[in-house]
């Protein structure tokens, strides 16, 4: 009976601790915790169908669908090649047919939330600038795209052939020697 007792007791005490501390109690969120965590512009990138074209030297360009998945405009500001083969330039495609000229993007490369940037031969596209070495078929190319939160995303771009993509560059003749083969 003395345990029933104490047991008791001990049950009664714990209810009215609990009640009390109930009727009191304020709600404490940790600094930041009632904010959504924010993924980086890279963590909210997705592609899809990246390649590049094949080329023995001069220039070349890579393809493919950059998708935002986030809630906010991603601004890729930067593309750089890691086998240091090459600048990369982000180019736009201006006219048609014979008549296309490309010219390097002024700015951030911008990608609105939940929507795609299509990376295409005869549109927005990555340039390889000035070959170093050869651009091979069954090979990879990795680029590592930079946006302006200063996050980083490497993306993979299988090297195929391809005969198309042969607009002129609105450029320099000195800085880019071999139009032709991109």
């Amino acid at each position: 009976m003395k345990n029933f007792k104490f047991a008791t007791t001990l049950s009664i005490c714990a209810a009215v601790l609990l009640t009390g501390c109930a009727q009191n109690t304020e709600t404490v969120t940790p600094a930041g915790a009632s904010e959504q965590v924010q993924n980086t512009q890279a963590e909210n990138l997705r592609t899809n169908e990246t390649w590049a074209k094949a080329a023995e030297k001069g220039m070349s360009a890579a393809f493919g669908t950059l998708h935002n998945a986030g809630e906010s405009t991603l601004e890729l500001e930067r593309v750089t090649d890691l086998s240091a083969n090459t600048v990369i330039e982000i180019h736009d495609t201006e006219g048609e047919g014979t008549k296309a000229v490309m010219k390097q993007h002024e700015g951030a490369l911008l990608i609105k939330p939940g929507e795609d940037v299509v990376l295409a031969p005869g549109g927005t596209h990555f340039m390889f600038m000035n070959l170093k070495s050869p651009l091979v078929a069954s090979q990879t190319s990795t680029l590592q795209l930079d946006f302006s939160d200063g996050s980083k995303a490497q993306v993979q771009f299988p090297i195929r052939n391809f005969s198309g993509a042969n607009e002129s560059y609105h450029g320099s003749a000195d800085e880019h020697e071999d139009h032709g083969s991109h």
